[in-house]
């Protein structure tokens, strides 16, 4: 098995279970102590996990917003495939919003050659559209935020409020069957609160390591919630709490991404 394959392997496992045993690893993959050892410094270099005598744990348990660049590390597959599910949801004349979340930053890649009107708080979306002459490219303005790239605070906020927006496409640090959707960063959490009312149709974009999970600051309730999109390796069962709270569900499919 390649190094980069089990590392989302071992990922995907300390996101589901919050931490991880080397001893575990080492049966669970038949490889040596030394090789466990590698792939688990190799994932704290990219700031993807916090090293822990014996093992490892999730970074979100600390709970603090990772910078962008290394938001955009974490599950990084998963979380393409999903991006280019969601950007074939987006039709001609359009007008869409995009938040700050590395999977939506991801969705610029998929997007057609189509006109749309996009509006977006994120800085990393315009500078990676900014180029398109069928996108007309609307930035909220507002405090930027160095670490995730983006602008939030009263004036992002009020900017909102002079759109209707068709598709509302939302980033989630946790999506609870019980308490919603979370975010770590109460900023970003503000504005999207004030932003789905504003929205016909919101859609939650997110791995499956980030269902079930809970963070500080909720922004919506699950009936506030249209679409939610997600990767193939999502808990059967948990989607159906997700379904039986009258959430549409799609999940992408990871290997036609990957053919791309």
């Amino acid at each position: 098995m390649h190094p980069s394959h089990r590392q989302e392997l071992i990922m995907r496992r300390i996101e589901a279970e919050g931490s991880v045993k080397t001893t575990d690893l080492m049966a669970a993959f038949g490889v040596t102590n030394e090789t466990v050892r590698k792939d688990l410094s190799a994932l704290s270099e990219a700031k993807r996990l916090i090293r822990v005598h014996g093992g490892a744990t999730r970074l979100s348990d600390a709970r603090f917003d990772l910078p962008l660049p290394a938001r955009q590390t974490v599950n990084r597959e998963a979380k393409r495939a999903v991006a280019r599910t969601a950007a074939a949801l987006i039709e001609p004349n359009d007008t869409i919003f995009l938040d700050a979340s590395s999977t939506a930053l991801a969705m610029a890649d998929y997007l057609a050659e189509i006109p749309v009107t996009l509006l977006t708080n994120a800085h990393h979306i315009i500078v990676a559209l900014g180029g398109r002459s069928d996108c007309d490219l609307i930035c909220t303005g507002g405090n930027y935020e160095a670490r995730s790239r983006s602008y939030v605070g009263a004036m992002a906020e009020d900017a909102l409020r002079k759109f209707v927006i068709k598709k509302c496409f939302l980033g989630v640090d946790g999506l609870d069957p019980t308490m919603g959707a979370s975010e770590v960063n109460p900023g970003q959490a503000v504005l999207k609160e004030r932003l789905i009312p504003r929205a016909e149709t919101v859609y939650v974009i997110c791995d499956s390591s980030k269902l079930g999970r809970k963070s500080p600051f909720i922004f919506a309730q699950l009936d506030q919630i249209d679409v939610l999109i997600t990767d193939a390796q999502a808990d059967a069962d948990r989607l159906r709490e997700f379904e039986a709270a009258g959430i549409q569900i799609i999940q992408a499919d990871a290997e036609r991404t990957q053919a791309m």
